[in-house]
């Protein structure tokens, strides 16, 4: 019996990563598309990698994804020691296919403006931008560069992450005004980090809303004693455990990212278990 319970466990680790990996894909894939088809054609320059890669290919001529491949690659090696392998290779995946998909967009486009307004390219690719680096973080990984940079960062200075992004930002927007030397695409290049600072921002901080799981199963109190005894894995995931009478037992979660960790323990112990997960905005008492 217990060599069943390891299987679907097993399953259904693997499938969370499959469905990691496969955020990790549509995340890369948008954020290439936005830059290609709204950033690169203005030579607007967001910061980060990709805005240095910009730069860089205004000097040299070589291309934005291999530019940026040469770069991210050391700061992936520095990364994964403070962010670990798991993530180190979620993120080396992110990485290349950003590369790839930039390069392959832009071949096939030849640059083509899409959009003419910039201010409307610069917010709605910024936008986009955001919302792809949410889903890439959201699956355990980065997209590579200054993600990597910044969240190596924010382990040794107590600021958010979206305000050291805009510094390290700034610093290549600067670079980028420079070599263009033109501050009007630096006024652009400032609305589409804001873009994507404020909009990181915001899926950042509804990923972890508090959400209450109820689970119903016949071996609660096996479940409580297991999550008590792994606290170093659920450290900072739970707010409260209650039981009420109908076998039912309702945990209280401030960390929805690591939601899986709670289902994993939970499924454990009870594959037959059902767990409903709900928004939470109050702790229960």
């Amino acid at each position: 019996m217990k060599n069943v319970f390891a299987i679907k466990l097993e399953k259904q680790l693997v499938l969370s990563e499959l469905k990691s990996y496969t955020h990790v894909l549509l995340g890369s894939t948008l954020l290439a598309a936005a830059y290609a088809l709204l950033i690169i054609p203005h030579n607007i320059v967001p910061g980060g990698i990709l805005g240095l890669s910009i730069v860089i290919k205004e000097l040299t001529g070589f291309s934005i994804g291999w530019v940026a491949l040469l770069f991210n690659i050391p700061l992936l090696i520095w990364g994964t020691k403070v962010l670990g392998n798991k993530t180190g290779l979620k993120t080396l995946f992110s990485m290349v296919l950003v590369s790839f998909y930039i390069d392959i967009i832009s071949s096939i486009t030849e640059g083509k403006v899409f959009i003419d307004d910039v201010l409307m390219s610069s917010i709605f690719g910024g936008v986009i931008i955001g919302f792809s680096v949410a889903i890439v973080m959201n699956a355990g990984a980065t997209t590579g560069g200054n993600d990597i940079l910044v969240r190596i960062l924010s382990t040794k200075i107590r600021l958010p992450y979206n305000k050291l992004m805009l510094i390290v930002d700034g610093s290549v927007i600067f670079l980028g005004t420079m070599v263009f030397a033109d501050f009007t695409m630096a006024a652009y290049s400032i609305v589409a980090i804001i873009a994507i600072s404020k909009t990181i921002e915001y899926y950042m901080k509804k990923s972890v809303q508090n959400k209450t799981i109820l689970v119903f199963s016949t071996k609660n109190l096996l479940i409580q004693e297991e999550i008590l005894l792994n606290r170093k894995s659920t450290d900072g995931i739970l707010k409260l455990i209650h039981h009420d009478s109908n076998e039912k037992m309702i945990l209280v979660t401030r960390n929805t990212k690591k939601l899986d960790v709670i289902k994993n323990i939970i499924y454990k112990i009870d594959p037959e278990a059902q767990i409903n997960v709900l928004e939470s905005n109050n702790i229960l008492s």
